[in-house]
């Protein structure tokens, strides 16, 4: 298992590296040994692809030997581009600074070994230059402290439990697991990540030490929200999104993640069922992967890899699905303040999961009515109108907590499947593009009114005429609104 095997581009850049050190030490007198760290080494040993190259080097800073690289490339008139400098974050827990340049056309990042010491309040540590035995030790979990040699080829295992835990399947960390956490908790989300991207077993001491009340503490009072945030992004994205979200609440960590807003700002005392989580997101990827319902949705609708981030996530904080909270003296989703301001995801993916969320009822009310017999063309159409472009994934949601709520799976497919088939027979699957035929300056024209806001209400029954008479022409239109809303305006 500790073998690599390396693709042909891969076997260039380790070739050229090792000749760039061989420069610099004719050139300097100065030895380094380059090697290639972290979840790379673990993705090859695994057999998968991996174009995330970092090289770690000892005795000089990575943008020194970035510099090296280029300036070793373009004496041998050998294809560059420029340096980049990626500047230390902890913010974003980015503690060191990195220089990223391309090698033979692959972007590479270069840093160089270090040891960390923290002080007690603060998750960013002190950096040193440090030793591979210090490097690996200072990593999050065995199986991402393991190094690969450029100059012996061969697999480094500074732990002496890397390579065995990736060979059973078990994550672990370096060091003692409570102190660990404490230095850097974000290590205890990182931990739950690799467990459910790989699904993997967590080690005894270091499940043990995550339940402890002093971990979790120092995991609410250190991690920014924008890192959480990333984390729980890149669970929902992986494959086992379901045993993320197992793992989270197993460890008792659901509030202190999902982090809602003071209840006092809450509007009605919602109970939150934090355990619906790991159930929706099971029905949720039970309906993605539903070939008979994915069958009906129309092409251009069909679910992206986005769509399925949306839905997991949505499914996520699903449990606070019908809470409302007071922000900037508005009432808002207490689900969108979670992802916005408790996970610090962008505003337009909170906005998407507060309107799937509400749009849940309203779709399974349409569907029923859909499964049982005709609906009107234009109460149909209002409701794609409203939902815009997320219908369909809006649809799929709604199918997912219908089955959570102990709907039989036949019976879900049967009546959503009823709801996208007739939204396709009436031809109203962009209904939210259209446009009104007869447009606001001419309506105001002909009912001798002002354009403006008080308009709205005549181009709404004007849309409702559309959709029932979706062959409509411009002129007849007209006499609608002359024949039907001009007598009942107000003089």
């Amino acid at each position: 298992m500790a073998k690599i095997v390396l693709t042909e581009t891969e076997t260039e850049i380790c070739t050229l590296l090792n000749r760039v050190a061989d420069h610099i030490r004719a050139t300097t007198n100065e030895q380094l040994t380059l090697r290639i760290a972290g979840g790379w080494v673990r993705d090859k040993l695994l057999g998968l692809a991996s174009h995330d190259i970092d090289i770690a080097v000892d005795h000089m800073s990575g943008f020194t030997l970035a510099q090296h690289v280029t300036s070793y490339m373009q004496l041998h008139s050998i294809a560059t581009s420029s340096v980049g400098k990626i500047n230390s974050n902890p913010s974003r827990s980015k503690h060191l600074e990195t220089a990223t340049t391309k090698v033979l056309g692959q972007f590479v990042d270069f840093v160089h070994l270090r040891s960390e010491t923290y002080e007690e309040d603060s998750r960013i540590p002190q950096i040193e230059f440090g030793t591979p035995e210090e490097d690996a030790r200072r990593r999050d979990i065995t199986i991402n402290a393991l190094f690969y040699n450029l100059r012996t080829r061969e697999v480094e295992d500074f732990t002496g439990r890397g390579l065995k835990d990736l060979e059973e399947g078990v994550v672990r960390t370096p060091m003692d697991a409570e102190q660990t956490f404490k230095d850097d908790p974000l290590r205890v989300l990182r931990v739950l990540r690799f467990a459910s991207r790989f699904g993997y077993e967590i080690e005894k001491e270091t499940a043990r030490a995550m339940e402890r009340e002093v971990v979790r503490s120092e995991l609410e009072r250190k991690i920014s929200r924008e890192r959480v945030g990333v984390e729980v992004e890149k669970m929902a994205e992986g494959e086992r999104p379901v045993l993320a979200i197992q793992l989270i609440l197993k460890f008792g960590l659901y509030e202190c993640v999902f982090r809602a807003p003071s209840r006092e700002t809450w509007a009605d005392d919602v109970d939150v069922d934090a355990m619906a989580a790991e159930s929706v997101t099971r029905c949720t990827l039970k309906m993605l992967d539903e070939a008979s319902l994915h069958a009906l949705i129309p092409s251009q609708y069909s679910v992206t890899l986005h769509d399925r981030r949306i839905l997991i996530l949505a499914s996520y904080v699903y449990p606070f699905h019908a809470a409302v909270a007071t922000d900037r003296k508005r009432n808002a989703s207490v689900a969108l303040l979670v992802v916005r301001d408790g996970l610090k995801l962008p505003t337009n993916d909170a906005d998407s999961i507060a309107a799937v969320h509400m749009l849940v009822p309203r779709i399974t009310a349409m569907a029923a009515l859909c499964c049982a017999g005709p609906v009107e063309r234009n109460t149909l159409g209002h409701l794609i109108r409203d939902a815009g472009a997320r219908w369909i994934v809006a649809t799929v949601f709604a199918a997912a907590v219908q089955l959570h709520k102990g709907v039989s799976t036949d019976q879900v497919v049967a009546t959503f499947s009823a709801f996208i088939r007739a939204v396709k027979e009436a031809e109203l699957e962009d209904a939210f593009k259209l446009k009104h035929i007869v447009n606001g300056r001419d309506v105001a024209t002909l009912l001798g009114c002002r354009t403006g806001p008080g308009i709205k209400p005549v181009l709404d029954r004007i849309m409702d005429w559309q959709l029932a008479h979706p062959r409509g022409t411009h002129d007849e239109c007209r006499e609608f609104i002359i024949e039907e809303i001009a007598p009942h305006m107000p003089l």
